[in-house]
Order: structure tokens, then C-alpha cells, then sequence
């Protein structure tokens, strides 16, 4: 890799690190950017995830008082996030990269929507969130949903926190704060099991991995400094419109 595409993906990661900081979304800009520079797209994923990994954890040390408040209810969040996060896994890498770059713009558009309507749906969990776990039904019907969103998570993962918000939303079964604190430790339950997945079976272009992964540490860095600066619906707009133009794109190839 010569050091012009060095710092090129250095900057996708930058980007991507300040974007997940300020309002999640980082994976639509430095999937793109690998695919741009020449990865095929299930690589292009799996090395993206690596890349972006680190900056997860940050947010669930900062949360870690909510999570305590959930007691045993975390712990079968984290045995559906790892088997959800590995069976995803495993899904993508047995397809072939000619099925997964069919998928592609399909992906980007999901990922695309889930983020421009992560606010609505935070209001609704707002608006009809309890305390309590409601109905058996629905308790398992939350489950339903965390495996799935997870499985999810482990093949992209491009928009996972949002999604994973829905899920609970559906389900109604926490009250918004302890949600989000149960969705940013799954996002790291499911990518670390994905990641390691991806490490282990060599799919992983780790030249480009370590390029994104020094900017992306940086832009989260950045991204927390710039939190109460940058307005975050100017953000949204520009990543939504560019991950819809990207879905386009693919579409069109």
C-alpha cells in the first residue's frame, strides 16, 4: 500500500470515528471507502468492523452504572449477542463475494433508513418506555428481535445501534436510558464476536485495517471534543444523503 492510500483510508477512518461519535453512522462512510479502493465488499465489511471496533467500548464504560441496574437480564443479552454475532458471521463468510456484493446497495439503503430514522424511533422508545419487562410474549418476542438484530450485526452491521434500538422499541421492554446502555454493549458484544471471526478465518486486509483503525481512534477522540459543537442534524443529513447516493450507485452497477 503506498502511503497516498495510506492516508486516504486514514481519513475514511477519521471521518468514520468522528461520525460514530457524534451520531453513529461511521460504517457508511468507511465500508464505501474501502470498497472505493479496490476491496471486494465482503472483505471491504469485515475489515471495516475491525477497523472500528476500539471506539465502541468507550461508550459502554460510560454507561457501565445503567448496566448494573439491569442485573440478570444482561447477561442473556450478551449469550444472544455472542451466537447471534457468530451465527452472522459465519453467514457471511460462507457466501460467496459475488452474492454479497449483489447485496450491497440492498444493505446500504437499510442502513441508510435505520439512520435517518434513529430519532423517531427514540421518541417513540421514549414515549412508551417502562421500567418493567412487560409480557412473557413480549419478552420473547424481544429476544426474537436481539438475535436477529445481532445475526444482523455479525454480517454488516452498518446501522447496528439503531436497529437494535427498533428491536427493543417493538418489544417495549426497557426504559430508554437502560436501553441504550443494553444497545451500545451489544453493538460491542456482536462486533468483538464478529471481529474475532473475521481475524481468525484471515479475512482481514490488515494493511487497510491499521490505515483506518490510527484515524478512527483519532476521529473519536476529535468526535467527543466536537459533541456539543457540530449540529447533529447537519450531520445526519450529509451521511444519510451519502449513504442513499452510494445505494444508488450500487444499484446502477
Amino acid at each position: 500500500m503506498d502511503i497516498t492510500t495510506a492516508l486516504l483510508l486514514a481519513a475514511a477512518g477519521l471521518a468514520g470515528g468522528v461520525i460514530n461519535a457524534l451520531a453513529g453512522g461511521g460504517t457508511l462512510v468507511t465500508f464505501p471507502a474501502l470498497l472505493a479502493f479496490g476491496l471486494d465488499p465482503r472483505l471491504a465489511n469485515a475489515t471495516s468492523q475491525v477497523a472500528l471496533w476500539p471506539g465502541r467500548l468507550t461508550s459502554v464504560i460510560a454507561q457501565f452504572r445503567e448496566l448494573r441496574d439491569l442485573g440478570p437480564a444482561t447477561f442473556a443479552s450478551l449469550g444472544v449477542g455472542l451466537v447471534g454475532g457468530f451465527a452472522g458471521a459465519q453467514l457471511l463468510l460462507a457466501m460467496s463475494p459475488a452474492m454479497f456484493k449483489a447485496l450491497v446497495p440492498w444493505l446500504l439503503l437499510v442502513a441508510s433508513l435505520a439512520f435517518g430514522f434513529a430519532k423517531p424511533i427514540n421518541r417513540w422508545l421514549t414515549a412508551r418506555g417502562t421500567q418493567g419487562g412487560g409480557s412473557r410474549t413480549m419478552r420473547l418476542l424481544g429476544r426474537a428481535a436481539e438475535f436477529a438484530c445481532s445475526a444482523y450485526g455479525g454480517f454488516f452491521g452498518a446501522g447496528l445501534g439503531v436497529i437494535l434500538m427498533a428491536g427493543y422499541a417493538i418489544a417495549g421492554i426497557r426504559d430508554v436510558k437502560q436501553t441504550n446502555a443494553l444497545k451500545n454493549m451489544m453493538g460491542v458484544v456482536i462486533t468483538t464476536t464478529s471481529a474475532l471471526t473475521f481475524i481468525l478465518r484471515g479475512e482481514v486486509d490488515w494493511p487497510a485495517a491499521g490505515a483506518m483503525l490510527a484515524g478512527a481512534l483519532v476521529g473519536g477522540f476529535a468526535g467527543g471534543k466536537l459533541a456539543n459543537h457540530v449540529p447533529d442534524g447537519v450531520l445526519r443529513v450529509v451521511v444519510i444523503a451519502g449513504g442513499l447516493v452510494l445505494a444508488g450507485v450500487y444499484f446502477l452497477r
